[in-house]
């Protein structure tokens, strides 16, 4: 191994330990837990996904060629959180400790924001991100504060660098007042 390689994997090793000695971090990952575990049954299966893509579809009002493209995008994030028969909440905050440390944040956002933004114009509007949160069961009265909070130019919209900003920090983050917190809901 490189000098380089030695010490990013040190480097990976340090913020891992971090990560899971700080409640703050925990407890962010627990609320992303059970914004994913839409069927509330303490476990993420595939039938979580499915249930948001359903309800995406619904909600969002998308056709068939976008209900097919989020469907399979949805199996992409499964794969890329390594979602394969079912992740209790304990397994799912081990995982997100090498996910955190690796690309893979920055590879699932960009997927995520895909999924958000229906009308594909390349940012997520407030409408859009408000339909996000009913669908993953988060109380819309909170969508306004969360999206101003994420919308870090202040132009009303959430532009896809924004977005994934937000999600790497919220995954790699312990700062309690960093706006990425709000990716996700209210903590």
């Amino acid at each position: 191994l490189s000098d380089y390689n030695i010490q990013k994997e040190s480097t990976r090793g340090t913020m891992a330990s971090e990560l899971t000695k700080n409640e703050f971090w925990v407890k962010k990952m627990t609320v992303r837990f059970h914004a994913m575990d839409l069927n509330k049954d303490g476990v993420l299966t595939k039938a979580d996904f499915d249930i948001f893509t359903e309800r995406n579809t619904k909600i969002g009002k998308l056709n068939d060629a976008q209900a097919e493209r989020n469907w399979k995008l949805h199996a992409e994030i499964m794969s890329d959180f390594g979602i394969g028969s079912e992740l209790t909440l304990a397994e799912f905050i081990e995982a997100l400790v090498t996910y955190a440390t690796g690309d893979h944040p920055s590879i699932v956002a960009n997927k995520l924001f895909d999924t958000i933004d229906t009308d594909g114009d390349g940012v997520i509007s407030y409408s859009e991100w408000a339909v996000y949160f009913e669908i993953i069961g988060i109380d819309v009265k909170h969508a306004r504060s969360c999206f101003d909070a994420l919308d870090a130019n202040k132009d009303g919209e959430i532009s896809r660098s924004e977005f994934v900003d937000a999600n790497v920090n919220f995954f790699r983050s312990t700062d309690e007042n960093h706006p990425s917190r709000f990716a996700y809901g209210p903590i």
